[in-house]
């Protein structure tokens, strides 16, 4: 029989950066006796590897899970690249998150990951949040729930397991949780419609959900406590108001959010005591499974709280296995062919939105311009740049436009964790300023962050394409040539600060 120490054990995920961290410490871990790996970057072919090593030489199969929100792109050289959620939900074709979802689930298991930590269903209604953006479908509920509930299903139907995230909302906050504990200080009438929305739509239809690290007082009841070791936000509302059954993660533990503000032993038992089940990717995850082990074996609450957690593991497991023994087998040649490169194409193209449409033809030759630091040595628009070419342009890669000459503004900023902003430098803005100011007409193309574009007032022109993969950057170069029409809209105000 399994002591309580022995299932805690299992609700331990740590975190595996493939090609950076060493797999024999991973294949220790799983001797432990850890229910599961969070798998970060490296090829198509080492992460097969990784994951066939470590469910090998686990005692009890492993959930293997991954932020694989755009595809293993996002992650893995070489995995399909599909666009951000906030292109699709610019298309506002379900279809599409559908088939994003069911592809992106298809890659997910031909490398071994069952559980795929998304769609993100945080609203972007804060146009400064350095995490979430594009990685929102957009600032309405509504629209929201729609998108995500068909990259759900289309997840499910690829064969593993979806998470909506980060409860209880993590759009309405201008602080990266990675660097520091965000506040989101809105009434809870205001969250019941807005952030809240989402979940309460989704709730009964969820496989998972994962809870942000942030302080949310009008549910938590203080402004210190985050989230994820919130009895009231976890047990009281998920739970409790919203009904919520199933598998319930921190995010990863090792966020300064939390990391730097308690013990991880102290803070992984108060988000299992709060109603959490999996401890995502503490900083110390073989001393965490000792110290659980102790305190689970010796304190009734931490047993009782393990216990349930354990449970819901196992019931996600079942569905996991039920859903992947009705799927056909994949193997990891199919991870980036053709087929699926072609989708997200086709996708890319749906997934463009005017903020000022352009008038008349882009010229021929005109000047090409990116504020980041690094112009024009590291240029992020090169494939943006070749297929303008192809496409019979010009394009010069210059800070100076002349006398009459139009610039095109390449504008690539976008969340990233760790990074704390979603905006460019004062001194990159005043270079895309001055760099318009010359310009006789100024074209600005949004590759990230569509309120970039709100940079940029002389823009006689602005669109956004929601993301700098190849395919958006060719997309958006077939739009500026006229070559394909822009039929999206945008899901976000520009003029909201």
């Amino acid at each position: 029989m399994t002591s309580p120490g022995e299932s805690a054990v299992r609700l331990v995920f740590p975190g595996f950066k493939v090609g950076w961290d060493d797999p024999e410490d991973a294949l220790r871990l799983a001797d432990l006796g850890v229910g599961g790996f969070c798998v970060y970057g490296g090829t198509v072919s080492e992460v097969a590897e990784f994951c066939r090593r470590v469910q090998e030489r686990a005692r009890t199969p492993l959930l293997l899970c991954a932020d694989y929100e755009d595809g293993l792109a996002s992650h893995v050289n070489g995995g399909t690249a599909f666009p951000s959620n906030m292109g699709l939900a610019a298309s506002n074709d379900e279809s599409l998150a559908f088939e994003k979802g069911r592809l992106t689930a298809l890659e997910s298991r031909a490398v071994g990951i069952g559980w795929v930590l998304g769609p993100v269903v945080d609203l972007a209604t804060q146009p400064l949040s350095p995490i979430v953006n594009i990685r929102s479908f957009g600032a309405d509920p509504g629209l929201v729930t729609r998108m995500a509930r068909a990259a759900m299903k289309g997840l499910a139907a690829g064969g593993v397991l979806s998470c909506i995230k980060h409860f209880p909302g993590h759009g309405d906050s201008d602080l990266d949780s990675h660097l520091d504990l965000p506040l989101v200080e809105a009434p809870r009438d205001v969250l019941a419609g807005r952030e809240l929305a989402p979940y309460a739509a989704l709730a009964a239809e969820a496989d998972s959900v994962m809870v942000g690290h942030l302080a949310v007082p009008a549910l938590s009841g203080d402004r210190r406590t985050p989230a994820t070791m919130s009895e009231a936000v976890v047990s009281g509302e998920l739970r409790g108001r919203l009904g919520f059954g199933g598998l319930v993660s921190t995010d990863a533990l090792s966020m300064h959010a939390v990391a730097k503000r308690y013990p991880e032993l102290e803070a992984s038992a108060s988000c299992l005591r709060a109603g959490c089940d999996i401890i995502l990717v503490p900083e110390n995850p073989r001393q965490l499974a000792y110290d659980l082990i102790r305190l689970a074996d010796s304190d009734p609450a931490t047993a009782g709280a393990v216990e349930r957690s354990s449970r819901r593991l196992a019931e996600a497991m079942k569905t996991l296995e039920a859903r992947q023994a009705a799927c056909p087998p994949m193997d990891s040649g199919s991870v980036g062919c053709a087929s699926h490169r072609e989708a997200a194409a086709r996708m890319a193209e749906r997934c463009l939105a005017w903020g000022r449409p352009m008038e008349g033809v882009l010229p021929r030759t005109f000047a090409y311009f990116e504020p980041d630091e690094g112009f024009p040595g590291e240029l992020h628009g090169k494939v943006f740049i070749e297929e303008l070419k192809a496409l019979g342009f010009e394009p010069a890669a210059k800070a100076d436009a002349g006398a009459g000459e139009t610039l095109v503004a390449g504008l690539f900023v976008s969340p990233r964790a760790y990074s704390g902003r979603i905006s460019y430098a004062s001194e990159e803005l005043g270079r895309l300023k001055a760099a318009a100011a010359r310009a006789s007409k100024t074209v600005a193309v949004a590759f990230g962050s569509p309120w970039a574009l709100a940079g940029v007032p002389e823009a006689s022109a602005s669109l956004a394409a929601f993301s700098a993969s190849a395919d958006a950057q060719r997309a958006a170069a077939a739009a500026l040539a006229r070559k394909l029409t822009v039929a999206g809209a945008l899901p976000v105000a520009l003029d909201k600060r």
